[in-house]
């Protein structure tokens, strides 16, 4: 029983402003290159949101070609099982921007330990 429905991701061009514009949701992105291959793969609770935040960082560039593709979790994911989710797409796909396999939520220090539950808890009231 899988978090997301069944079939094709939401495509979207933030140059071009083409397709569907990510909601403030939580979800799954994939990012494509100009040539099509995926060079990133990550989970959110907010993926209009993070979105901007790879557009600022060059992570999802403004070329005219990249894109974003979607899609949003249903009612039943937690950032736990989303995480879980991201790391067999990292494993299946081998993207050249994920720096780790995914999902481990990457938090060096307690006090971070700390927001990250926090974060966690507000992710999964979505």
């Amino acid at each position: 029983m899988s978090i997301y429905h069944s079939g094709r991701p939401s495509k979207y061009n933030p140059t071009t402003k083409s397709g569907n514009k990510p909601p403030s949701k939580a979800g799954e992105y994939r990012i494509r290159n100009g040539i099509g291959d995926i060079v990133y793969i990550g989970e959110t609770c907010n993926l209009k949101r993070r979105t901007s935040q790879h557009i600022h960082n060059g992570k999802l560039p403004l070329d005219g070609k990249s894109t974003i593709e979607w899609k949003a979790a249903d009612g039943r994911s937690t950032s736990a099982t989303r995480r879980v989710h991201e790391r067999q797409k990292i494993k299946a796909h081998h993207p050249v921007l994920n720096k780790s396999s995914g999902g481990e939520g990457r938090i060096a220090n307690k006090k971070k330990s700390i927001e990250r539950k926090t974060y966690e808890k507000t992710c999964d009231s979505y």
